[in-house]
């Protein structure tokens, strides 16, 4: 509401909250007439944007998570971008507000992915596509611009014509990169603004922090599925490199969020190191740790993914133990 594009329609979609919630988003509603409240049964977060992609009416769309917030210029930003360069889709930084799950908890950080108005076109469309996908090992980040769509911006005609969805995050993992990958791929022109408006709360119980026991199985039919929509596009000797520093990334998430889970429900290593092994022993991991020059990425990520190539179980807990102090 406090945006300083003021041309703008706010969508709520209300899935199967609480009465009191429902009846707030209603009562919200009355008080600007820009916001359209869609009240439907629960179906999870991919479902809920769907909802939303089908009730707007705007040029662009963006999307906002319920326990987050954008600073007031992003709109006008974003949009004037867009605008600028005609582009399908605009992407900016993002703010971890509270650190994001790898960081102190209590530190805000900034991450900016351009420095600089870039454009894409034409074969600098595959760049952004591969940029999204992952990194080369020497770049500090898994995603050399990010996965999340909440930092950007897309062209509702784009997403209209080429029917692009969410699928639900409770039947596939990382929802956001698929939608990412699907629309880069129906794309003609993006461009990237220095900046970071799009200012993500650490959230203990939200859907990235929450430990799931199925999510290393989820991970592992979502890099396939990733693969295949990538393969159709690129050659795999292109894609490879950068696959890989995803995937190999994936493995130290779980494997941290798996650490993270012992500690605070102060399980026993024994079961510790057994779910561990489950994930550093997965033969899509062990090629790509077999394979993969780790020793280029940045210190901390290489000395972890070293470990996991030689099943160092304790080395891993320590890192993330004391990581996360």
């Amino acid at each position: 509401m406090n945006q300083t594009l003021k041309d703008i329609e706010i969508i709520i979609v209300d899935d199967g909250s609480k009465k009191e919630c429902a009846v707030l988003c209603d009562e919200i509603s009355k008080t600007d007439s820009r916001i359209k409240v869609v009240h439907k049964k629960n179906g999870g977060l991919g479902f809920a944007r769907n909802t939303g992609l089908e009730a707007a009416t705007g040029e662009y769309i963006g999307f906002v998570d319920s326990d987050d917030y954008i600073e007031p210029l992003m709109c006008e930003t974003l949009y004037n971008a867009a605008k600028k360069h005609n582009a399908d889709l605009c992407l900016s930084g993002i703010c971890f507000v509270g650190g994001n799950m790898f960081s102190e908890s209590g530190t805000d950080s900034r991450k900016v992915y351009f420095e600089e108005e870039t454009v894409f076109e034409k074969e600098d469309m595959k760049n952004l596509l591969l940029g999204v996908v992952g990194a080369l090992p020497h770049e500090p980040d898994d995603s050399r611009y990010g996965v999340s769509v909440c930092k950007n911006i897309f062209k509702t005609s784009v997403i209209r014509e080429k029917g692009i969805r969410f699928l639900s995050e409770r039947a596939i993992l990382s929802e956001d990169t698929l939608f990412m990958v699907d629309y880069i791929k129906s794309a003609e022109c993006a461009v990237g603004v220095s900046g970071a408006y799009y200012c993500y709360c650490r959230n203990e119980d939200s859907l990235s922090k929450a430990y799931k026991k199925d999510r290393f199985e989820k991970s592992i039919v979502f890099l396939d599925e990733l693969e295949k929509r990538i393969a159709d596009t690129i050659e795999k000797e292109e894609y490879k490199i950068y696959l890989d520093r995803l995937i190999q990334g994936f493995g130290r998430i779980l494997c941290s969020q798996e650490i993270m889970h012992a500690r605070d429900e102060k399980i026993k290593f024994s079961h510790l190191k057994k779910r561990l092994k489950e994930i550093c022993t997965q033969d899509k991991i062990q090629n790509v740790l077999k394979s993969y020059p780790w020793y280029r990425l940045p210190v901390k990520q290489a000395a972890f993914a070293f470990a996991m190539k030689h099943q160092l179980f304790l080395l891993q807990r320590l890192m993330v133990i004391l990581r996360d102090r």
